[in-house]
């Protein structure tokens, strides 16, 4: 008989949480460790006897993500004590998604500290087969029809929770919005290297910041510097910004579609979105931009004029009015804080180009994210009470 083996973030008492899930560990055939990305999550695929009458011998597959308190260097950074992935389902946030969004979750168990280490288990479905084929490469085209979903899944979503009171639950877990802006900070990934992380990222992280500030013009290096040095103006400003639910990790690897669902079968494919560990409450351009930060070809100026449209459209449909003063605002809070969290993969694409064409775009890439995500600081640094 198959059990679960033992996991990092599950040393004991991973059975009780399996069954609070509906799985018995009797039921367990096989366990298939998974890659858990960037920040080393535990992901295990499982398979399943089906113990139903009539189907002797059937299987069904599986996924269950481990998860522990501040977790790996992605869990500390984002200061995940709630195991917010797990919270944001047992209190019904990511049931109330769009029906057009779908995450895979199908339950969630979490066990309260006491005799064995505090933790949770989220049970989803296995959908591999629809995740992206090649997710860490920008899907070709201008704003191709893909792109266009992912944006207006995203719209769907923020319009959705936008201004929503549950979002203000501290039970929840969402990362905070210090922790969301300086998320990647040199800082931060420098912090975790001296505590002995040996993740692998971090040290590549490092050598991305410094050739970002390596190639930013000077002052808008300087500009972006003291924003990591002393964010809070740069808070107050962001705090005076709509809030809506935020996805915080919106790149490919956690991308992909579902057919339309059997009640409304003429419906458009669902957007799959996986991965909600950085979850946050915060001005709702931060998710489009991410994916510019990761698929570099995109252009950021039309990937926000498309988002835009289709944000005003939803929100008026539950007559919102989305202001003009507003919307820039919220463009240059997501300009800084996309430049804070991806300028180290944007440093690190010009750093590997190929010499040449290739690097010299790449290099000119870099000079316009800071040039840009230095505007917006110093406008926002205008607009901070702080500096009133």
């Amino acid at each position: 008989m198959a059990t679960v083996p033992p996991s990092p973030a599950a040393p004991s008492g991973r059975d009780e949480l399996l069954r609070a899930l509906g799985v018995e560990p009797r039921e367990i055939a096989g366990v298939a460790e998974l890659d858990g990305g960037l920040s080393g999550a535990h992901i295990q695929r499982l398979t399943l006897r089906s113990e139903a009458p009539g189907r002797a011998g059937g299987h069904r597959q599986r996924v269950v993500k481990w998860l522990a308190p501040e977790r790996g260097w992605l869990g500390a950074a984002s200061r995940d004590t709630a195991m917010r992935e797990a919270r944001l389902w047992a209190r019904g946030v990511l049931a109330d998604l769009p029906h057009t969004v779908a995450t895979a979750a199908l339950a969630a168990a979490e066990r309260d500290a006491g005799t064995h280490p505090h933790m949770a288990v989220l049970l989803m479905r296995d959908v591999s087969s629809r995740l992206l084929r090649d997710p860490t490469r920008t899907p070709p085209g201008r704003l191709p029809p893909s792109v266009l979903g992912i944006l207006d899944g995203m719209a769907r979503i923020h319009a959705r929770f936008w201004e929503d009171t549950r979002l203000n639950d501290p039970a929840l877990g969402l990362m905070p919005p210090d922790a969301a802006l300086l998320l990647v900070a040199p800082d931060t990934i420098r912090a975790r290297i001296a505590c002995g992380d040996t993740n692998p990222y971090l040290p590549l992280a490092l050598a991305g910041w410094d050739a970002f500030f390596h190639l930013a013009a000077p002052a808008d290096a300087e500009t972006l510097r003291a924003v990591l040095r002393a964010p809070g103006p740069w808070l107050a400003a962001i705090a005076r910004l709509p809030r809506t639910l935020l996805h915080g990790d919106v790149w490919g690897p956690n991308l992909g579609w579902l057919p339309p669902t059997r009640a409304a079968p003429r419906r458009a494919r669902r957007l799959l979105l996986l991965d909600w560990a950085l979850a946050a409450a915060g001005p709702a351009t931060y998710d489009p931009l991410w994916l510019c930060g990761t698929w570099h070809a995109l252009s950021p100026p039309r990937v926000l004029a498309a988002y835009r449209a289709r944000l005003a459209r939803h929100l008026s449909a539950r007559r919102i009015h989305l202001a003009p003063q507003t919307w820039r605002t919220l463009v240059d809070a997501a300009y800084l804080r996309t430049a804070l969290t991806c300028g180290e993969a944007l440093g690190r694409a010009a750093d590997e180009a190929s010499v040449g064409a290739a690097r010299r775009r790449a290099e000119m890439h870099v000079h316009w994210w800071a040039r840009r995500a230095a505007a917006a600081a110093r406008r926002l640094r205008a607009d901070s009470p702080a500096s009133s």
